[in-house]
């Protein structure tokens, strides 16, 4: 007996998961084409019936009729009574199956008014797109439309970069010139040279107000103070193709602390390979100009030092040719306030730590960015060309 309801119990069991497998999973429904479409009008209407002055018709016997017309047509029959439904609604308000072309609102976008922002546009390419709604009587998302579907713009933001004066761009063709030729198809020799220059990391990092948002259902009045002296750590790094050397200071960089407090333990780490046959770069700051600084720097690498009043000169105002402004610092500002930073020794430990993780391959990636750079400029006469790269 046990085993007769075991048996009837898993049949049972396994009959209702047949049914529920053809209930929930039913054969792939076809899209009904005009063709059935008239045929479904023409067998309602067909299969009608007059009773007390009153014509009835059946759906049921519409759709016996079109199984026997269409035996290969797969569908639901939910489906088949909502489109005849709407089929026989239709045709008794159009007389047609298909609706009226032409159908809803009218476009603004005409040629005639694509034509009229294209004008305005060619003329004063700076004008926003406020502007133009005022000339043309379109909505701001049509004529946005327009600019990118019908006349295929774009919107690019205008960048800014440092000022170049007319004597600049000689001496940024001289040094380009000079690179090209001693570096910078000499491998070895990147991997030997140091690119230097400092940069102020403060304590409270960066709030950019343009960009930070904070969404509430009311205004929570959210600010962040900021101190009249803020406290900051300076970091000067020198860098070549193959390692990095972070020193970090803190107050101002007079020329007598510039040899004592950077210069000094930054040669200390040097390779003998290095002070032997590398070069040394460094910006035009006054502290590293000075008469002193320059004789320091030339009792360990001679005529290998790139720098203002020496030969080869590094230009001035150039910091899109140093590895250290486009790449280095950028990336460490980016990492190192990525979580907040609340004291002095933390953030000098997330400096030296962040250091760390620029790799030999990124350096030596970005080297070769460094030697795109100086092409471009020479093919830009020394002019700007951060809009080729």
């Amino acid at each position: 007996m046990l085993m007769y309801l075991s048996v009837s119990f898993h049949l049972k069991f396994y009959l209702t998961g047949i049914k529920r497998q053809f209930r929930f999973k039913p054969l792939l429904n076809m899209v009904f084409s005009q063709l059935h479409k008239r045929f479904m009008v023409e067998s309602y209407f067909r299969n009608g019936n007059l009773e007390n002055g009153e014509w009835r018709y059946s759906v049921v016997a519409c759709l016996v009729e079109f199984r026997q017309q269409f035996p290969d047509f797969v569908f639901v029959e939910a489906d088949f009574f909502n489109v005849v439904r709407n089929c026989v609604r239709l045709f008794r308000v159009t007389g047609s199956v298909t609706h009226k072309s032409g159908g809803g609102r009218p476009t603004v976008r005409t040629e005639q008014t694509i034509e009229n922002v294209r004008e305005i546009i060619n003329a004063t390419p700076t004008t926003s797109l406020r502007r133009v709604i005022q000339q043309v009587p379109v909505s701001y998302g049509t004529c946005r439309t327009i600019l990118r579907k019908d006349i295929v713009l774009f919107p690019y933001k205008m960048q800014a970069y440092h000022e170049l004066l007319p004597p600049d761009h000689n001496r940024r063709m001289l040094y380009c010139q000079w690179f090209t030729q001693h570096l910078s198809n000499n491998n070895d020799l990147l991997d030997l040279t140091f690119f230097t220059d400092e940069a102020w990391f403060h304590l409270s990092g960066y709030i950019n107000s343009q960009t930070m948002r904070m969404w509430s259902a009311e205004n929570p009045h959210i600010f962040r103070e900021s101190p009249l002296h803020p406290q900051k750590i300076g970091v000067w790094i020198g860098v070549s193709r193959r390692r990095l050397i972070p020193i970090i200071f803190e107050g101002t960089i007079n020329a007598q602390r510039y040899r004592d407090n950077i210069l000094e333990p930054f040669i200390n780490q040097l390779h003998e390979d290095e002070l032997q046959q590398g070069y040394f770069q460094q910006d035009g700051a006054t502290s590293h100009t000075t008469p002193q600084s320059i004789a320091y720097l030339r009792e360990f690498f001679g005529d290998r030092l790139i720098s203002l009043r020496c030969e080869p000169e590094f230009p001035p105002r150039s910091p899109d040719l140093t590895i250290l402004d486009y790449f280095v610092f950028p990336h460490l500002k980016n990492t190192i306030f990525k979580t907040p930073v609340h004291t002095l020794p933390q953030l000098r430990n997330r400096i030296i730590e962040e250091c760390a993780n620029i790799t030999p391959e990124m350096l030596r990636n970005t080297f070769e960015n460094m030697k795109r750079r100086v092409n471009l400029c020479l093919q830009q006469n020394g002019g700007h060309f951060q809009h080729v790269l």
